[in-house]
């Protein structure tokens, strides 16, 4: 009697466990996109595998109970279980990209209930019932390796809902293709690249809403289910013009989406490392971005960044035949090209050359990248009919994107949030625009760039030589950290902290303020929890 309360005990204190460490990885999950490859790979990089001194001690407590004092050791394990989940609520670290309760997420937790039925309740009711050996299935055992369980029991879940969410999606995917062919005045406008899409598009779209109705993509919405959704919630009869990002991670994921809404124009921002962790190789990454022009409609546009290497170099072998209009900051080849950039901590101006003709243009938007996004947009307005006065009033008028490059307060600090995201040349730029900034102490906040494969290393090491132009750099947790470090170190740069997280970076930057109040921090991207 004893025995069977103290077992119903321990499957309440193990499940709360489990329970506890279901939603921990089910998390990291979804920030891995639901691809259990990149999942394992995120536990590992961040050393979630290990085991911990609480599961040796449940492990070696559940073994032992197996064949003597069985009631003293379920109780010694009952104790160390409530002090394991005291522990892990005490240190739950804090959240920085908020766990969210999506239809999958729902689906994926009702596959992972029947499986917590099967795998533990089922087997418990078996030897109780004895119709199987206790020995065989030691329940306490189970229960003691649940964060190995968890992650086991989160993978089995997504595989088995995957197929069934697919085969559910393509109907909401066939009603969005039924919405782009039946809209026969819409004019697409997709977009693609390592870096600087989403800001691009916003700025297209601020651009192109003076003059057509335009709707696009919200937030990063750039996936193929992400997409869909857009299209069947905010493209109507009416609607002029659709502006979609399209991000990728895999080749054929862009494909995917093009075959959904192909685009009338294609725009390339960028090809760069981004994402080589899960492309393996920049030829896959070079193939997967070009996807967006060779997927598009027969007589559709391709709008190209011609300053990107890796764009420039691939245009011949990578573009059927498409009608091909390149925009450059440098080249004076180019249809469209700049001329007489000024900038300084209030904004830029500059001159975009269309062919012969030249627009002077003004925008508070900082850094040169954003120069880039909007010479961009400057070619599709051009291309879609925008006039030179329509479009050097919209460019005036354009409002910091939110996390990028956004010049703001954060807890009384003065702040260059950029903290969406980071890549090499993206984060190199940030920092030129942090320099321009003339009689304040500038400080560089970052926990260095993921998802760069076996580039990752030197590439943030290149990023810490380039810090060295800072006055003072906080570094986001040692262990993703450490190549910056290598790179600071070798130009015996010394103006550096390693701290653990970004809420002890406020903490450390207010100290700072103190001795400098002209203090202004560049917030150089904001990693999921996953990679703290």
């Amino acid at each position: 009697m004893i025995t069977t309360i103290l077992e119903i005990i321990i499957i309440v204190i193990g499940l709360i466990l489990l329970q506890i460490n279901i939603n921990k990885f089910l998390h990291v999950l979804q920030q891995s996109f639901y691809h259990n490859t990149e999942f394992i790979a995120v536990l590992r990089k961040t050393n979630s595998l290990k085991i911990d001194i609480f599961e040796i001690i449940l492990t070696v407590t559940s073994i032992i109970s197996m064949f003597i004092f069985e009631d003293t050791m379920y109780i010694f394990w009952i104790i160390f279980s409530i002090f394991a989940i005291y522990y892990t609520i005490i240190h739950k670290p804090k959240i920085k990209k908020k766990f969210v309760i999506t239809t999958r997420v729902k689906t994926t937790y009702f596959a992972i209930y029947i499986l917590i039925i099967l795998l533990i309740i089922l087997p418990y009711m078996l030897v109780k019932t004895q119709i199987i050996d206790k020995n065989i299935f030691n329940i306490v055992l189970v229960l003691s390796l649940n964060k190995y369980l968890a992650i086991f029991i989160n993978m089995v879940a997504n595989i088995i809902i995957t197929p069934v969410l697919q085969l559910l999606n393509l109907r909401y995917i066939n009603e969005a293709k039924n919405i782009i062919k039946t809209s026969k005045n819409l004019k697409v406008i997709g977009i693609t690249g390592s870096y600087g899409k989403t800001s691009t598009k916003n700025i297209i779209y601020q651009i192109l809403s003076q003059k057509f109705s335009t709707v696009m993509t919200p937030k990063s919405y750039n996936t193929t289910l992400g997409v869909v959704k857009s299209i069947r919630e905010l493209v109507k009869p009416y609607t002029e013009v659709f502006i979609c990002e399209m991000g990728a991670a895999r080749i054929g994921e862009i494909q995917e989406i093009c075959e959904i809404v192909p685009p009338d124009y294609s725009v390339i921002t960028s090809i760069g490392p981004q994402h080589l962790s899960t492309f393996k190789s920049m030829r896959n990454i070079v193939q997967g971005k070009f996807e967006i022009v060779n997927y598009a409609k027969q007589d559709s546009v391709a709008i190209l960044n011609i300053d990107n290497e890796d764009i420039k170099n691939n245009i011949e072998k990578q573009v059927n035949a498409k009608k091909i209009i390149g925009y450059s900051i440098s080249d004076a080849k180019q249809k469209y090209h700049v001329e007489n950039i000024h900038m300084n901590d209030k904004g830029s101006t500059f001159t975009v050359v269309c062919s012969d003709k030249k627009i002077d243009l003004e925008t508070k938007l900082l850094g040169r990248h954003n120069i880039y996004n909007i010479v961009c947009s400057v070619a599709i307005s051009k291309e879609l009919g925008m006039t030179d006065i329509e479009i050097q009033k919209s460019v005036k008028k354009l409002r910091p994107i939110e996390h990028r490059l956004e010049l703001k307060s954060m807890n009384g600090i003065l702040a260059l949030d950029d903290a969406f995201n980071s890549n090499p040349e993206g984060s190199k730029m940030a920092i030129e625009c942090l320099c321009m900034f003339e009689n304040k102490y500038k400080v560089l906040v970052t926990p260095g760039m993921i998802e760069l494969g076996e580039q990752e290393y030197e590439l943030n090491k290149k990023l810490g030589e380039y810090a060295t132009k800072c006055d003072y750099v906080l570094l986001v947790g040692d262990k993703t950290t450490k190549p910056i470090k290598d790179g600071m170190d070798v130009l015996n740069y010394t103006n550096y902290e390693i701290v653990k997280d970004v809420y002890e970076a406020f903490d450390k930057l207010i100290k700072i303020k103190e001795k400098h109040p002209n203090l202004i921090a560049l917030f150089e991207n904001d990693l999921p929890d996953s990679y703290s």
